[in-house]
């Protein structure tokens, strides 16, 4: 697993043996960090965009001078993030940064499934999102009357998000929503969706530390 700190490092966590590594530091204030090809694409509160190759710890910007960035992912050749001023903005390998669509509020995240469709959990208005990239159209898929904090979709096709402490997922064909589980006794701010069906977060003032939710996309 890698950790994206605030403070600018990007650490290795084994999570077999429980070993913690620095693969690099002086990143900046980080938000999100993608995983994709033997490297790690990292958005900071700044507006920047980087990529570190995790086996050197080298890094190069692949975009800056943004709107302070938050969730990233990574789909073939493009990165696709978030920003503070609601769009989703790709930034195609050697090409230019663009919006791609706009007016989804504050997402913490994003996510895309198999179809190329993105997702987002507006956590100003509860709203949890589908947008078509291609042509920037949005539709929601649920609301929640609190803060949705994280977003994530499952090998089983649906989109999952964790809403004050209560993990949820909603099937982004029917609409249905369901609760999947409760994180109790752990203050944790968002989740990530493994393609084990394990989900880990972190604790923040009380119950500090990674936590694993095994089996989340089977209960």
């Amino acid at each position: 697993m890698y950790l994206a700190y605030s403070g600018g490092d990007l650490l290795k966590l084994d999570l077999a043996t429980g070993a913690l590594d620095t693969i690099t530091t002086g990143l900046g204030n980080l938000r999100g960090v993608a995983v994709a090809g033997g490297s790690a694409y990292i958005t900071n509160f700044d507006g920047m965009l980087q990529q570190v190759d995790l086996a050197t710890g080298s890094r190069r910007t692949l975009a800056a001078g943004l709107p302070s960035l938050f969730g990233v992912t990574r789909v073939g050749s493009t990165t696709y993030v978030t920003d503070g001023k609601g769009e989703i903005v790709a930034v195609p390998d050697g090409g230019t940064p663009r919006v791609v669509a706009t007016g989804l509020g504050f997402s913490y995240g994003i996510a895309f499934d198999e179809a190329g469709a993105a997702y987002t959990a507006d956590m100003m208005t509860g709203r949890i999102l589908q947008t078509n990239v291609t042509t920037g159209t949005t539709r929601v898929l649920a609301s929640q009357a609190y803060e949705p904090t994280s977003i994530s979709v499952g090998a089983d096709g649906l989109v999952y998000f964790l809403v004050a402490g209560e993990v949820k997922r909603v099937n982004p064909v029917t609409g249905v929503q369901s609760n999947v589980t409760n994180i109790n006794g752990i203050n944790s701010f968002s989740f990530s969706l493994a393609a084990s069906g394990d989900a880990y977060t972190t604790g923040i003032g009380g119950g500090e530390g990674l936590w694993r939710i095994a089996g989340l996309t089977s209960r």
